[in-house]
């Protein structure tokens, strides 16, 4: 099978919780891409509303851009729920570690309990606490923990000038894998790509607001970008920006 992603591991995309892979889609598959957007135009119509030409031709142009570069990348899927294995990405990245992260240094396995009662949703979660899942239906999965993540990497990919992008939504970890990815990666962590949204919603809003100090703090660069069609021209354009 042709091999997309690169294996150099000079530019590392790290994917936890990559669900579906919508955001590695947005700027690798431009009929994907154009199908949302698409999506995006209609509903819109429905609604009474419009999406300026300006915008449109921003966000065209910065997929190209992205997707242009995206080979350059390694690929590091970390997502425990096999039943999206068949898209793409999957089949094309450099590596796919089908695990959940959790800092659990002796228990190997963890439920993951399915968002809305369905088992390919992107709310599926570690937590029982969150709001939208049911304790009764799970599936138990593959437990990593971000040390062994790191020695993974460190095996297979990193050398001294890799430079490491954090790509993360996985319903409430976020904030404890971002701490140990600065400290792991102190100088080669360039940014932060995802959503954080679900550190307030199962933590509170204390750890979501030490979570935000400490990116400040840091001095990180994060982008949002999720499914979402809005987060996708601003987080294309960053990393364009890797490569300038």
């Amino acid at each position: 099978m042709k091999q997309d992603f690169s294996q150099n591991g000079d530019y590392i995309i790290v994917d936890i919780g990559s669900h579906s892979c919508g955001e590695i889609k947005s700027f690798t598959n431009s009929k994907f891409f154009f199908f949302k957007l698409a999506k995006r135009i209609i509903k819109n119509l429905f609604k009474g509303k419009s999406i300026g030409i300006n915008y449109l031709l921003k966000l065209v142009k910065n997929h190209f851009k992205a997707k242009a570069n995206f080979k350059k990348f390694t690929l590091i899927l970390v997502e425990p729920n096999f039943l999206h294995f068949n898209q793409k990405p999957y089949l094309s990245c450099s590596m796919v570690l089908p695990a959940a992260i959790k800092n659990n240094n002796f228990i190997r396995t963890t439920k993951l309990f399915f968002a809305n009662n369905d088992p390919k949703s992107a709310g599926n979660s570690i937590f029982s606490s969150k709001g939208n899942v049911n304790e009764n239906n799970f599936r138990n999965v593959l437990t990593l923990n971000t040390r062994e993540l790191f020695e993974i990497l460190e095996n297979t990919y990193l050398h001294s000038k890799s430079k490491v992008i954090l790509r993360i939504n996985c319903e409430g970890l976020e904030d404890e894998i971002i701490y140990d990815f600065k400290k792991y990666f102190p100088k080669r962590l360039i940014g932060i790509m995802g959503s954080l949204k679900d550190v307030k919603s199962i933590k509170g809003q204390s750890y979501y607001s030490q979570l935000l100090n400490f990116i400040h703090k840091e001095r990180i660069e994060f982008v949002p970008f999720s499914d979402d069609i809005d987060t996708w021209s601003k987080a294309h354009l960053f990393i364009c920006s890797i490569f300038d």
